[in-house]
């Protein structure tokens, strides 16, 4: 019994990596140029969020210049 289950499960396993086979080389160069695309979509995203993480940097300073500006006016004032 113990041998005809190993048996079983090595022939079962033979199956399987017998029937392994490669399909990266069937792809073609479609698949090449769709991951090309992909890329060059990846790296115009990347440069999208820089040039919006330097407007937004400008956009806080700017804010912040007009906060203080606005305070150091306010302290200036005299009160009452």
């Amino acid at each position: 019994m113990r041998i005809s289950c190993i048996a079983l499960v090595l022939a079962a396993g033979m199956a399987v990596t017998g029937c392994n086979r490669d399909y990266r080389h069937q792809e073609g160069p479609a698949a090449r140029q769709a991951g090309r695309e992909a890329y060059r979509a990846s790296q115009a995203a990347k440069q999208d969020a820089r040039e919006a993480e330097r407007d937004l940097q400008n956009a806080s300073k700017d804010f912040r210049d007009g906060w203080n500006e606005a305070k150091h006016q306010e302290d200036t004032r005299p009160r009452k």
